[in-house]
Order: structure tokens, then C-alpha cells, then sequence
């Protein structure tokens, strides 16, 4: 084909350069005008497009871990730390039933040997029934002996947590005046051993010099000044009661002729405390009916202790009329009526 003719053909192909400029503006702004146009999109188009959208950012923010490659440390020692883990779990548990086993061998003890001053943690839901929500953990205070009857008190408050009565003790509430009740409660020996296997009691504990946790459970009237007039039969009562303090034998012998000496001079504390060992058999044969004799002498001189302690035991006694006994109370001028009131049964 000859040169002249191709020129021709590919001018023919080949648009004019003013055709194609104005025709490309014209067909871009069209585009542009077709993305910028919204699009109407239906509610469910609408919740799928941003489910998508969060899916995305999820995944993109998404934490993994790689478990192709453990710690080789962690590998090797594996067991070990298990078995280091076992044993501590284990020694946490045992200490926890040890101190458990040690606190139910002391409470036990306490209970069948108690003291004046003992403190007594209660489950009073196991005591008493119709108690509020909140009234559920109270505290008493062994406050009297009489033979193995053991006289309480218990507090004048309720608590809702076990705890409480702890810190009941710590901040020093024990020290007021009417923390307890004056009503008293008697309980056998034989009872309260009872009331520690159903869980009503749950603690028993014995304070050192009227000291528990570094605070004082006793009320602050107590420390007041007494009077120190001479009273014959006063100091043969305290030099027997320290005797009772120490262990033996022959210190039970020995405070039971110090008593001896102090009810002989007509002293009602050394009266009762002498009663006492008849009662419970130490340094001499156990008598109910000398005690009851003895606790007479002491309540015929308006002794409320003697009072309450006859009454306790002339229940026990067959031969023993109660009625009797405040008749002659009354034909002797002393007043019985706080006998009446501050004893209350369980």
C-alpha cells in the first residue's frame, strides 16, 4: 500500500485533539456526579453494612495468642509448679482445720472447767426462734458457779456476722456498764457441752486479768476505789481465792481452811466461796446439805450471791423447799425481791 494511503487510514482512526478534549471533561464530571449522588439504602441494607463495619474493626483490633511456641522454661518446670501449687493449696487447708481443731479442743475445755469471766460466742438462732433477720450472733459472760451449774449472762446486743463479736472486744464495748443483761441464765455443765455440738456455741474464750486481745472486758466502774475499813473474814476470803487459782491438791485443802476461817467470822463472801467446795468436792467430801446450810447463813445477811446460789441448789435437793427458805428471808427483814428478778430460768 502505498505511504500516502496508510497516513490517511490512520488519520481516520485517530479523533481530532479538540473532539477528545471536550468530550473527556464532560463524561468525567458525569462520574463525579454518580458518586456523589447518595444512594438510598433500606433499614436491613443500612445494619448489615455497619455489622460489617464492626466485624472489620474487631478483627482488627483482635488479640491473639500464639500457642505454637510455649515458654520452654514453663515446659520443663510444669510440674514442679503444679505440684508447688497442690501443696500450698494443701498447707492453707490444713492450717485452716488445725486451727479449727485447736480452737473446738479449747472451747471444749473451758467448758468443762469454767471460770468466773468466761466469754461465750453464741449462734442465738440455735437458742431461740422468732429473731429478727439481723439478730443472729450474741455474746455471754459466765458470771456465776453454783456446784456444775453455770450461770450467764448474755449480752444486750445482736450481731449479724460472727466477726463482730471479735471486734466487739476490740473496741472495747465489754467495758460498759450494761453491755450485759442482768438477767441471769443457768445452764448444767452437761447442757453447754450440748449447746457446743449443735453450734449454738461456737467459741469459748478465757481472759488473762480481766484482759482479752490488750482491752479490758470488764466494766470501767469495776476499777472504782472500794472501801478499805477492816472487815474480819476479808482477808482469809482473798487468801483462799488465789489459793483456788493454782492447781493441786493440796492448795484446795489449803483454801478450804481459809474459807473455814473467814465463814466462822460471819464474812458472807467466805461463806459462799466455803459452799462452793462443798458443792463441787474440792478440799473436802462433796454435801449439798451443808452448803445449803452455809449459802442460808450468808442470805440471811442480805447477801445476793448466797440468795441466788440456795435457789439454785435447793432445786436439786429433793428435801428442800424454796418457799420455806424466803419465808425465813422475810421473817428476818431482807428484801428477796431482787431474787426474784434478776433470776430468770433458760
Amino acid at each position: 500500500m502505498p505511504q500516502a494511503a496508510i497516513r490517511q487510514y490512520e488519520e481516520e482512526e485517530v479523533l481530532p485533539e479538540s473532539q477528545t478534549s471536550s468530550k473527556a471533561p464532560e463524561n468525567m464530571q458525569e462520574e463525579a456526579r454518580a458518586e456523589q449522588k447518595p444512594v438510598k439504602l433500606s433499614r436491613k441494607e443500612k445494619r448489615e453494612r455497619k455489622k460489617n463495619k464492626n466485624q472489620k474493626e474487631g478483627e482488627f483490633y483482635r488479640y491473639t495468642i500464639d500457642k505454637s511456641d510455649p515458654d520452654p522454661w514453663l515446659v520443663k518446670h510444669r510440674f514442679k509448679l503444679i505440684a508447688f501449687v497442690i501443696l500450698l493449696v494443701g498447707a492453707i487447708a490444713g492450717n485452716y482445720f488445725y486451727e479449727k481443731h485447736v480452737l473446738d479442743t479449747q472451747t471444749r475445755a473451758y467448758i468443762a472447767d469454767p471460770v468466773i469471766g468466761d466469754l461465750y460466742y453464741l449462734d442465738f438462732r440455735l437458742i431461740q426462734d422468732n429473731l429478727r433477720p439481723s439478730e443472729k450472733y450474741r455474746m455471754a459472760k459466765v458470771t456465776d458457779l453454783t456446784g456444775d451449774v453455770v450461770t450467764i449472762k448474755y449480752s444486750s446486743y445482736f450481731y449479724l456476722q460472727e466477726h463482730e463479736l471479735g471486734e466487739a472486744i476490740r473496741y472495747g464495748q465489754l467495758r460498759f456498764g450494761r453491755f450485759f443483761q442482768e438477767r441471769r441464765h443457768d445452764f448444767k455443765i452437761a447442757e453447754l457441752e450440748a449447746m457446743i455440738d449443735s453450734g449454738a456455741i461456737t467459741l469459748a474464750r478465757r481472759p488473762d486479768g480481766n484482759m482479752l486481745d490488750g482491752n479490758v472486758v470488764i466494766p470501767d466502774k469495776q476499777f472504782e476505789s472500794k472501801n478499805k475499813l477492816f472487815i474480819p473474814g476479808k482477808k482469809e476470803n482473798a487468801a483462799g481465792e488465789e489459793l483456788l487459782k493454782l492447781d493441786g491438791v493440796m492448795n484446795d485443802e489449803q483454801a478450804y481452811k481459809q474459807f473455814s476461817n473467814s465463814a466462822a467470822k460471819s464474812y458472807a463472801p467466805g461463806q459462799v466461796n466455803l459452799a462452793q467446795l462443798y458443792l463441787t468436792g474440792k478440799g473436802v467430801s462433796k454435801d449439798e446439805i451443808e452448803a445449803l446450810a452455809i449459802l442460808k447463813q450468808a442470805a440471811l445477811q442480805a447477801y445476793e450471791p448466797a440468795v441466788l446460789k440456795y435457789t439454785i441448789v435447793c432445786k436439786q435437793v429433793e428435801s428442800c423447799t424454796i418457799d420455806d427458805f424466803y419465808q425465813d428471808l422475810v421473817n428476818s427483814g431482807v428484801n428477796i425481791k431482787f431474787s426474784k428478778t434478776a433470776t430468770a430460768t433458760k
